[in-house]
Order: structure tokens, then sequence, then C-alpha cells
């Protein structure tokens, strides 16, 4: 007791129809799984090759799965490396990204044109 299955953990990777590989984060990101999701982004982050998140599946995520989207789209944004993250998260998820503060890291806001 006291570790974490890191079998709660998957993820899974499809097209979509833009071209962007979507990679879905499944179950518990939690520090079991964080090592995981650091290895597929180190082998993801190259030229050409643009990344969506999808976090919408996530069950739960605790302060270390959330340091690693943070460094993704903190490094993304001064690589200029093609890393959005959905926006569509589990209530449980989207509390712990509201109590620290950080959505505007994981989802910028972008400057809208005037009509």
């Amino acid at each position: 007791m006291g570790e974490t299955d890191p079998s709660l953990f998957e993820m899974r990777e499809s097209r979509d129809a833009d071209g962007i590989l979507r990679v879905y984060l499944i179950g518990e990101l939690d520090l079991a799984a964080v090592d995981h999701l650091e290895s597929c982004l180190r082998r993801l982050k190259q030229p050409g090759v643009h990344v969506r998140l999808d976090l919408s599946r996530l069950e739960f995520i605790d302060s270390s799965g959330l340091r690693v989207l943070i460094t993704a789209a903190v490094d993304a944004r001064r690589d200029s490396w093609g890393l959005d993250i959905e926006p569509t998260v589990r209530p449980q998820v989207r509390r712990l990204i509201d109590l620290v503060g950080v959505s505007e890291c994981l989802w910028p806001i972008t400057d809208v044109a005037v009509s």
C-alpha cells in the first residue's frame, strides 16, 4: 500500500481531422504516472509535430501531474512547439487547476480581432 498503481493511467493517440496528433490522458495523472507522460512529450517534441493534449478523460490529477502540464505549456511557448491543451476537463480536475490558479498558463487568452 502507499503507492499508486501506474496502470490507473494510460495514454492513447489519434489524428484529428486537422492533422493534429491528439493524445488522450486517461485515468489518474499522479506521481506514479508523470514519467510516462514526460517521456511521451519528449518523444513528440519535434519540428512539424503538433500535439493536442486531451484531458477530458482524466479522473484525477495531483500537483506532480499539473507540474508536467504547466512545464509542457511553458516550454511549448518558449520553443515555438505546437502544443495545445484542450480546455474540456472534469470538475475534479478543474477544481485543482482553479485552486492553483494556472488556467491562464494552460489555456492562454488569445487576442480576438474586433469586427
